[in-house]
């Protein structure tokens, strides 16, 4: 019994000595406390292993007791005359190892960048080892526009370079080989003509940019959108839409593609035209509402237009104030063209139109009642009825000359005037408002004569003389030239303003052309004349006044 006992305290000691710090060694787990984990490693005393590397960041543990467990022996516990261990550091040596085999062997391994330093992003190892992924080694072709994107998203990298517990990887080649496999299954694809995958990129001249599952940019035409005619294929596709298409041309050397939506759809317009008739009522659903029409479905891709124009007889009705995507609508047929996939249809034809009512009711020489509508520079538009709208030139506004109508006439101003023409081709109506009223000037040449003298009230100041009112709807013109050319008398009369009022005599009288010409200063050569004249009846013996002093008495006198 007594040999035994040495037998077995030799055999505790060789086993002692046997271990070393840094060898790895198999133990098993007796027990597991708050600060130490108890680790029979074959030495006559448990080692210890701090029970923090077997736990998980939720608190559980990562083995439980009688677990068999690989760790590091890192060190001596003099007190309790054992061993320490590690169960982390080990793992470490073996990732380690497994960067240099990835290194050695050159095959991918996954990391995960955590954060971004100066030139690159810091990676991290199955959780554990750091190394620098470079910014220049992190994408391939295009370089990311957010290059935080990738953080904290597991990548497959091959590894650079290990060296001094450093590493360097780059996820540039896995994705180019990555790029070069799916290029190579794409080309074959579209070889055997199957419908592929795309993303529009970009509204182009005649077309869209569309990107091909990242490998190829292919040119998809507006003509092989879809069937029917797409009016603003701006706004039938969007950058970043999904869509189907087929090749339709492929220059594999040049990389050019030319795609097709339609090509993978069967032509629903063959039997458009057994089917429907010009004239013929319809029942569709509005499916795309837009400014310049509302796209109607008839049935499954069949889709017919009804332009703005021919949504309402009423003028400046905003389509949408009318229909809304989704509603049911009765339409007539108005023009169907099937080999050019076309057809036009029209809601307001369902009714009769406000045109046909108002030949009807009104001719030529009636008088009517509306509201301005707008004002503009040559005439305005008057609006009869709800969509029948008069134009009345600024020649048919006044017998009178008219130099802004803006001052004058406002849009919503009730008016009445006399109906010139009816144009039923053209749907045009010509309206007047001096022809309500006799034309003043064919009473002038009664009148008024050349050489009359007349008073005036100044409308307007030209920048060449005076728009003289007369009368009612009657003006007269005076040049500043017909102004006596004493510069003292031309100061005074060029000071007067718009409401002044001012005398002259008739010079040119064309009443035809509803012209007069007044001078000032012919009419002060007249009276002139005639005060001399009676100066020389009422004073015969008395001193006679010159030329110049009765010019100087009549500028006194108020006019």
């Amino acid at each position: 019994m007594e040999n035994w006992s040495k037998e077995f305290e030799k055999y505790l000691n060789r086993t002692s000595f046997s271990i070393k710090i840094g060898d790895r060694v198999l133990g098993r787990i007796v027990e597991i406390l708050d600060d130490y984990t108890f680790i029979d490693i074959g030495f006559k005393k448990e080692a210890l292993l701090p029970t923090l590397e077997i736990k998980k960041k939720d608190g559980s543990f990562l083995f439980n007791k009688g677990d068999e467990i690989e760790v590091l022996v890192i060190g001596r516990v003099p007190s309790e005359d054992t061993f320490l261990l590690s169960f982390s550091k080990l793992r470490e040596q073996k990732l380690w190892e497994n960067l240099k085999n990835a290194f050695e062997k050159s095959y991918p391994i996954e990391v995960t960048p955590i954060s971004i330093v100066k030139g690159g992003y810091i990676v991290e190892f199955e959780g554990t080892l750091k190394g620098f992924l470079p910014f220049s080694q992190s994408y391939f072709k295009e370089r990311p526009k957010d290059p935080e994107k990738l953080l904290n998203q597991s990548c497959k990298v091959y590894v650079l370079k290990v060296e001094n517990h450093n590493f360097v990887v780059s996820r540039r080649r896995v994705l180019e080989e990555e790029y070069k496999n799916r290029k190579k299954e794409l080309i074959e694809k579209i070889k055997r003509g199957e419908i592929i995958n795309g993303e529009v990129k970009k509204l182009v001249k005649g077309g869209f940019l569309v990107d091909i599952e990242g490998i190829f940019t292919g040119y998809l035409p507006f003509n092989e959108i879809a069937w029917q005619k797409i009016e603003d294929p701006g706004s039938y596709l969007k950058t970043g839409d999904k869509i189907k298409a087929k090749v339709i041309f492929f220059d594999e050397i040049r990389e050019r593609i030319k795609l097709s939506i339609k090509a993978t759809l069967p032509d629903p317009w063959e039997k458009v035209a057994q089917k429907y008739k010009e004239g013929q009522r319809i029942r569709g659903k509005v499916t795309k509402v837009f400014p310049f029409g509302a796209f109607v479905e008839l049935e499954p891709g069949i889709e017919g237009l009804i332009p703005a124009s021919e949504v309402s007889w009423r003028k400046k009705v905003k389509i949408r104030d009318i229909l809304e995507e989704g509603d049911i609508v009765e339409a007539v047929i108005i023009d169907i063209r099937p080999s050019e996939k076309k057809l036009a249809l029209s809601l307001k034809k369902l009714e009769p139109s406000p045109w046909e009512k108002f030949i009807q009711t009104y001719k030529v020489g009636d008088i009517i009642s509306g509201k301005i509508k707008s004002v503009i520079d040559y005439g305005i538009f008057v609006e009869i009825e709800e969509g029948i709208e008069g134009f009345v030139h600024i020649s048919n506004i006044s017998w009178d000359r008219i130099e802004n109508l803006k001052e004058i006439y406002k849009e919503g101003q009730n008016v009445e005037a006399k109906i010139l023409e009816i144009d039923s081709h053209k749907k045009r109506i010509a309206l007047s408002f001096k022809h309500l009223r006799e034309n003043p000037w064919e009473k002038v040449v009664y009148k008024y004569k050349e050489g009359d003298i007349v008073e005036g009230v100044i409308k307007k100041v030209l920048s060449n003389g005076f728009l003289i009112s007369v009368e009612p709807e009657i003006s007269a013109f005076m040049p500043f030239k017909e102004i006596n050319s004493d510069e003292k008398n031309f100061k005074n009369i060029k000071d007067l303003k718009e409401g002044d009022k001012i005398k002259g005599k008739i010079i040119i009288l064309e009443p035809q052309k509803r012209r007069m010409v007044l001078s000032y200063s012919k009419y002060l050569k007249d009276l002139e004349r005639k005060e001399l004249e009676a100066y020389k009846l009422q004073a015969p013996k008395k001193h006679l006044l010159t030329l110049g002093e009765i010019i100087l008495n009549q500028l006194k006198r108020p006019s």
